[in-house]
């Protein structure tokens, strides 16, 4: 199991973030104390570091020389940025945006822990569906479903590049969408898969507001299977406007 090691004086960041990474399945430790975190870094080998800028602002610090040297040795880091006015960390690093936006978070998880990395989330679900080609049209089940794509299973025929509309709801949301996709690969039914017969879609036509719903619904998708005390802290980051409190993940509304 590929482990992480975070570090922030962001209570409620690091809670958020560690239950996350904890549900996509990877060993996560968590800590805001200098001294917890220099104990850490010495005595473990994390796979990925992520650390606030603040907390390694002293570069003379035995926190900041030990990640120093993890790096050195190949270790990836992600830095939460606080406030543009500190200096630039002289460790290599890449940058990961808080609020964060849970789908780059993601995205730079897969990039650093996984042989085979996903850019994208992808949910697997059930929802009913229309498959629309020329002026016919035939039921589907989408089975799996994220930002750029979905595996739709049909019994209808379709080749790789062949083109057609999709029509499915946004189940809770109240909501119908209808894109333009392509077939990169179809799956042919037989008993290693349970006989399954669908296509693997791309998305080639979605506009932004169909875009920001179907991310809404995969957001809310994604804390229905989260515990609830986390559901209740990954608040929206237009509810804080006129809040003190910071926001920690960036959401679209799913009821919006």
């Amino acid at each position: 199991m590929k482990r992480l090691l975070v570090g922030d004086h962001r209570e409620k960041l690091l809670a958020t973030l560690e239950t996350i990474l904890r549900h996509w399945g990877y060993r996560t430790l968590v800590s805001s104390s200098q001294q917890r975190l220099t104990s850490l870094v010495k005595e473990t080998t994390p796979d990925l570091l992520i650390f606030g800028a603040r907390i390694l602002q002293d570069t003379g610090s035995p926190l900041s020389r030990m990640v120093a040297e993890k790096v050195a040795k190949g270790t990836p880091l992600l830095i939460m940025p606080e406030s543009l006015t500190l200096p630039a960390l002289e460790i290599p690093h890449e940058t990961l945006a808080v609020p964060v936006d849970i789908f780059n978070l993601f995205e730079k998880v897969q990039k650093y822990l996984e042989e085979f990395p996903r850019k994208n989330i992808r949910l697997a679900l059930q929802l009913p569906g229309m498959l629309c080609l020329g002026n016919s049209c035939h039921l589907a089940e989408v089975i799996s479903l994220s930002t750029q794509g979905l595996f739709i299973k049909t019994g209808f025929r379709l080749q790789k590049g062949d083109s057609f509309r999709i029509v499915f709801p946004l189940l809770g949301m109240r909501k119908e969408l209808e894109v333009g996709g392509r077939v990169l690969y179809s799956v042919r039914p037989d008993p290693d898969n349970n006989f399954l017969q669908g296509v693997g879609v791309e998305f080639t036509d979605i506009s932004q507001d169909t875009l920001e719903a179907l991310q809404g619904f995969l957001e809310g998708c994604l804390l229905d299977g989260l515990p609830r005390q986390t559901g209740e802290m990954l608040v929206a980051e237009n509810s804080l406007k006129d809040s003190t409190e910071k926001p920690t993940l960036h959401l679209i509304n799913p009821a919006a």
